[in-house]
């Protein structure tokens, strides 16, 4: 398909109420980071508050969408790397 993304960071911030999960996403030269705030779905939240923190390591399969000249990062699939019980 086209219109992929995997973004493979640490999470700096859930908001449940907004359904947004922000990555910290380091750049190659590993001084500078990136915070990319990612929208999921109400059941796909929910799986992840019961299983990551703050500072956990999550991948991201998530699509983009423009809408109103607003750039939106929309998470289909949350992939665990490190959680919080590890």
């Amino acid at each position: 398909m086209l219109n992929q993304v995997i973004l493979v960071g640490r999470v700096n911030k859930l908001d449940k109420l907004a359904g947004i999960v922000t990555i910290d996403i380091k750049r190659p030269n590993e001084k500078d980071s990136d915070l990319i705030p990612v929208s999921l779905s109400d059941g796909l939240m929910e799986s992840v508050l019961g299983y990551i923190t703050d500072g956990a390591t999550i991948g991201v399969k998530a699509s983009l969408n423009i809408d109103k000249n607003i750039l939106r990062i929309v998470g289909e699939k949350v992939t665990f790397i490190n959680t919080k019980n590890e």
